[in-house]
């Protein structure tokens, strides 16, 4: 899944940094708070330490669901293969991704949205409606329900058309809008632990958990997440929400991060620190975030011994004259040990 700040091409140098500094992962507790697509959680859960994830968008903790906390497939009257297979099997109806996000269900309207086929959209409207109809008889558990949105989230990805991210549509048809969607298994990692997942405001959560390690991963720019996976979310959530512009984002004015705001940043990230009952922190950032790592790093030595490590990533850019160019940047891991 192509994820904004996805951590996927740096797994080692993350791993690396951690090993050298706290050595094995094996039966620590690790926390991941702000999890995304969980592709730092699974590298942790492989090497058999507890994980507990967050993040406070519902797609993100679907795939927590199917990624992190199941180890095996959760108990539910229906299995999760035949589960798949009947909604791999369903007709599709006119429901809100239909109306809303494709050519022929926006043609009447203000907007026009091509954000998938008029088929691919029915089927996940038929899928949306069979979940929600299984959840609320208790069919299925809500473990499973997030299970099975997982793999609603993963085939959407690849049937949207889109660039990517779900701020915008393609006015090219991109030749992925025409593959059927197609619903696949999850394969579990088993740890041998009992992890957790969370859909929370991060600072809502920090209070209330504690282990040994803590990674976290905030936003570097000023992109708020919602409106770019807005799509996803409703997947997910499928509440038809009041959506707005050529775009059909979600509203998100509650869920605005300060992470993402230049003012707020700072001061943001050093409170969750100094509230954190883990000894060692692992903060991801950029040379070109909009906090200063400098300042960040000065800002974190009052609670703990901070240490730096670099490693030169190149990242994809648009200049002011439309070329597209590729500028090379550095990621930083800031280990801190707490005092």
């Amino acid at each position: 899944m192509r994820y904004i700040g996805s951590k996927t091409r740096i797994l080692d140098f993350i791993n690396d940094t951690v090993s050298q500094t706290y050595g094995s992962v094996n039966g620590a507790v690790v926390a991941d708070l702000f999890a995304g697509t969980c592709s730092v959680a699974e590298l942790f859960k492989k090497q058999n330490a507890q994980i507990i994830t967050n993040d406070y968008l519902h797609f993100s903790y679907a795939l927590q669901i199917a990624k992190i906390k199941c180890n095996e497939e959760p108990q539910s009257k229906i299995p999760y293969c035949e589960a798949l297979s009947y909604l791999n099997g369903l007709d599709g109806v006119d429901g809100f991704f239909f109306k809303e996000y494709t050519l022929e269900g926006t043609s009447t309207s203000q907007y026009s949205r091509n954000y998938f086929d008029s088929e691919n959209a029915r089927k996940i409207d038929a899928i949306c409606v069979q979940l929600a109809s299984w959840l609320r008889d208790k069919t299925i558990s809500e473990d499973m329900f997030y299970l099975l949105s997982a793999s609603l989230v993963d085939a959407i990805t690849k049937v949207s058309n889109t660039s990517g991210t779900y701020g915008a549509f393609l006015k090219i048809d991109d030749q992925r809008k025409y593959k059927p969607l197609k619903l696949l298994p999850y394969q579990f990692i088993d740890n041998g632990q009992v992890n957790e997942a969370y859909c929370m405001d991060i600072s809502e959560l920090i209070d209330k958990i504690s282990g040994d390690i803590l990674y976290l991963d905030p936003p570097y720019n000023g992109r708020q997440y919602p409106p770019y996976y807005h799509i996803l979310e409703t997947a997910v959530l499928y509440d038809e929400p009041a959506i707005y512009g050529i775009t059909g984002r979600r509203p998100y004015q509650e869920l605005l991060s300060p992470f993402c705001m230049k003012d707020k940043a700072l001061p943001a990230m050093i409170n969750i620190v100094q509230r954190a009952k883990f000894k060692d922190i692992y903060i991801s950032y950029s040379t070109d975030g909009i906090m200063d790592y400098k300042e960040l790093c000065d800002a974190l030595s009052v609670v703990g011994d901070v240490k730096c490590f670099f490693k030169p990533y190149r990242r994809y850019k648009s200049n002011n004259g439309g070329e597209n160019t590729t500028t090379k940047v550095k990621e930083i891991m800031i280990y801190v040990k707490k005092r």
